[in-house]
C-alpha cells in the first residue's frame, strides 16, 4: 500500500474549521465546463469473504442493491451530485449494516440538496452535518446491538458547478488522473501515518507494518458528540479530470500503474476493471470503485 503522505496531493482544509467555501462564481476556470459526466460503479466481495461489507451511494443511481453489482450510466453536470464509498468494519453483520447505514444516510441528506439552484453552498458545512448525522445513526445502532465496535470509512465526492469537493475518513481513497499523471487526493487516517508524522516509522517501516491497517477515524467512532476526525481538501477544477474512490481492497491489491493504466485506458467500464483485476491479484478483501470521468 502507498501512503498519501508519500504522493503530492490536494491541500487539506482543516476538518475542524468553520471557514465557508469560496462561491464557485468568484473561481477564474481554466478550462470548459463538461458536457457530461460518466460514472461507473463496481462492487464485489473479492475471493476470501462471503459479507460484502462495502458499500456505495451515487446520485443518480442510489446505493449498493446486492453484494455483486456494476453499473456504468451518463449524468448531466448541471446539477449537484454525490458520489460515495463506505467501508464497514465492526465483524460482517455489523459492517455491512454500518455502511448500509452510511450510505442510506447520504441518500436521504442529499435528497434535500439535489435540486438546489443556490449560487453558493456551504459543503464543508453540509459534509459536516452529513458525517454527524451518519455517525449518530451507527452509535445508535451499536448501542441497540451491544456489539463492541463498529463504523465505516469514507471517500466522499460532491460535484457542483465545475468543481470537485473531496471528504475522507479512515483508509478509503480518492484519486485524481489529470494531465495522464495518476494523484492521490485524499491522506489516509492510520496509525502508519501518524506514527510516520511523528517520525516514529520511516516511510519503508510504515509501508511495511500491520499499522497500514490500523484506521484512527471512522464514522462510529464518536459516541460523545465531539465531531468525527475528517479530511476535507481544496477544491479543484473536474474538467478534464478521472476521479477514483475506492475501498482499501483495491489499493491493497493493485499498484498504481495498474490503476493508472485501466483509468487512461478507453475501458467503458472501468470500474469493473479494476474490481476484476483486484479479484486477480488476490481479492483478499471486498472491493468497491467508483470512477467518474468529464466529458467534453
Amino acid at each position: 500500500m502507498l501512503f498519501g503522505l508519500f504522493k503530492k496531493k490536494a491541500p487539506s482544509i482543516d476538518s475542524n474549521s468553520n471557514e465557508p467555501t469560496i462561491p464557485d462564481k468568484q473561481r477564474k476556470l481554466s478550462a470548459p465546463p463538461p458536457s457530461h459526466v460518466s460514472v461507473s460503479i463496481s462492487t464485489n466481495p473479492g475471493s476470501i469473504r462471503d459479507v460484502n461489507e462495502d458499500n456505495f451511494f451515487v446520485s443518480s443511481v442510489g446505493s449498493k442493491p446486492c453484494p455483486t453489482f456494476s453499473c456504468d450510466t451518463l449524468v448531466d453536470d448541471n446539477s449537484l451530485h454525490f458520489f460515495a464509498v463506505f467501508d464497514g468494519m465492526g465483524g460482517e453483520a455489523f459492517g455491512e449494516e454500518a455502511s448500509n447505514i452510511a450510505s442510506t444516510a447520504l441518500a436521504e441528506f442529499s435528497a434535500d440538496y439535489i435540486n438546489c439552484g443556490s449560487e453558493q453552498l456551504d459543503i464543508i458545512g453540509m459534509i459536516k452535518q452529513f458525517i454527524s448525522l451518519a455517525n449518530s445513526r451507527i452509535c445508535e445502532m451499536i448501542a441497540q446491538q451491544k456489539c463492541n465496535r463498529s463504523g465505516c470509512t469514507m471517500a466522499l465526492i460532491v460535484l457542483w458547478r465545475e468543481m470537485v469537493y473531496a471528504f475522507s475518513i479512515g483508509d478509503s481513497r480518492i484519486y485524481r488522473c489529470h494531465n495522464n499523471g495518476l494523484e492521490q487526493v485524499s491522506e489516509d487516517q492510520t496509525l502508519a501515518i501518524k506514527k510516520l508524522k511523528a517520525n516514529i516509522y520511516t516511510e519503508e517501516e510504515a509501508r511495511n507494518s500491520p499499522d497500514t491497517h490500523r484506521i484512527t477515524s471512522y464514522i462510529g467512532l464518536d459516541n460523545r458528540g465531539v465531531g468525527v476526525p475528517h479530511h476535507a481538501y481544496e477544491p479543484f477544477l473536474f474538467a478534464e479530470s478521472i476521479l477514483l474512490l475506492c475501498s482499501d481492497g483495491l489499493t491493497d491489491m493493485c499498484t498504481d500503474e495498474e490503476i493508472q493504466s485501466i483509468l487512461l485506458s478507453n475501458d467503458e467500464a472501468p470500474a469493473k476493471s479494476l474490481v476484476e483485476l483486484a479479484i486477480k491479484n488476490g481479492g483478499e478483501d471486498n472491493v468497491t470503485c467508483v470512477v467518474i470521468k468529464s466529458i467534453v
